[in-house]
């Protein structure tokens, strides 16, 4: 039933570990189990899991396309080349701005006073509207 690779993607549910292990031993047959009263589904045997990553890595790239790959980078010279990663080094940094005083600012003298006579602005009264008016 499974010889050929389980084509009509058959459970096998049994209680027998021999049975259990030469189905374990076959890429793509989930395994069940009857615990008490609950089915339980196996983990994927390595075997599967193997099986998977590789379908997934061929449908990627074909092999013969990796290989062209390769030579078209050799002949480029984009090839990785074998040797030493230099570690990169990390810089000093500055100091912590939490820990560093704030400049004072310069008091400004009296001849520079006009520009504050600018900025002020000129008061306006308030005209009252009387109580008998409303």
């Amino acid at each position: 039933m499974i010889e050929e690779g389980n084509p009509h993607h058959f459970f096998i549910a049994t209680q027998d570990q021999d049975l259990a292990n030469k189905v374990k031993k076959k890429a793509g047959v989930p395994l069940l189990f009857i615990i008490q009263n609950t089915m339980v589904l196996d983990k994927p045997s390595p075997k599967s899991l193997a099986f998977v990553q590789k379908l997934q890595t061929n449908q990627l790239v074909p092999e013969h396309q990796k290989q062209s790959i390769v030579q078209l980078k050799e002949k480029e010279g984009l090839a990785k080349q074998e040797g030493e990663k230099r570690r990169k080094r990390k810089r000093a940094g500055g100091p912590n701005p939490l820990s560093c005083l704030k400049k004072k600012k310069k008091k400004t003298q009296e001849g520079q006073e006009p520009s504050a006579e600018k900025n002020k602005r000129r008061k306006r009264k308030r005209k009252r509207v009387k109580a008998e008016a409303m």
